[in-house]
C-alpha cells in the first residue's frame, strides 16, 4: 500500500453498536423521505451515506437511543482536519441461517477528477441478524479522510457502492465535501 494512502485514510472496524432506538427519517406524516444522492433504496434496503467531523462523537452518540441524531456532518474539511464516511441503512435481508451480509465500496475523488483513493469492500453489516424493523443501524466500518496539507483544495466527491449480498440489492450513494486550506 502506498505511504500516501496510509497516511490519507485509515479504514476502522468497530465493534458492533447496538440498535439505536431510531423511527426511520422521514416527514411528518411518516413517509420516507425522497431520495438523493446521498440517500437510496430498493424495496424495503436503504441506506444513507453521512460524512460527520467527529467519529468518537459519532459513535458515541448512535449508541445512545433517542429520536434525533446529532452527529455533525461535515461540508467542508480543513488542512489536517478529517471527514469520517459512514453508511446509515436498514431493511438488510438475512440469509437462512438469519444474518446479513452487506458491504460497501468507498472512492473519493479529488477536485481534478483524479481518485483520491478507493477501499476494497468493508463491512456494513456481515454475519450479524438485522437490526430490529424500521430500525436505522450504523455501518461496522467507516472510511477517515484526512486532508493533507499537499492534498488539492476543491470540492471532493465521496461515493459508496452498498450491496446486500443476499437480496442482491445494489446502492449508489454519492456526497460532497471543499477541502480548505
Amino acid at each position: 500500500m502506498r505511504p500516501r494512502l496510509r497516511r490519507a485514510i485509515r479504514v476502522l472496524a468497530v465493534m458492533a453498536l447496538a440498535a439505536a432506538a431510531l423511527g426511520a427519517r422521514g416527514d411528518e406524516a411518516g413517509r420516507a423521505a425522497a431520495d438523493g444522492e446521498s440517500r437510496q433504496s430498493v424495496g424495503d434496503f436503504s441506506a444513507q451515506l453521512i460524512l460527520v467531523a467527529d467519529d468518537a462523537h459519532a459513535l458515541k452518540v448512535w449508541e445512545k437511543p433517542q429520536e434525533t441524531l446529532t452527529v455533525g456532518m461535515v461540508r467542508s474539511v480543513a488542512v489536517g482536519a478529517q471527514a469520517n464516511a459512514f453508511v446509515v441503512f436498514r431493511g438488510c435481508t438475512p440469509d437462512a441461517s438469519g444474518q446479513c451480509d452487506v458491504t460497501m465500496r468507498l472512492r473519493v475523488l479529488q477536485p481534478d477528477g483524479k481518485v483520491y483513493v478507493a477501499t476494497p469492500p468493508m463491512e456494513v453489516w456481515q454475519y450479524k441478524p438485522p437490526p430490529p424493523a424500521q430500525l436505522l443501524q450504523l455501518s461496522a466500518q467507516y472510511l477517515k479522510i484526512v486532508v493533507e496539507p499537499q492534498d488539492p483544495p476543491g470540492r471532493y466527491v465521496v461515493s459508496a457502492s452498498v450491496k446486500d449480498h443476499v437480496s442482491g440489492a445494489s446502492l449508489q450513494l454519492a456526497t460532497v465535501f471543499e477541502a480548505t486550506r
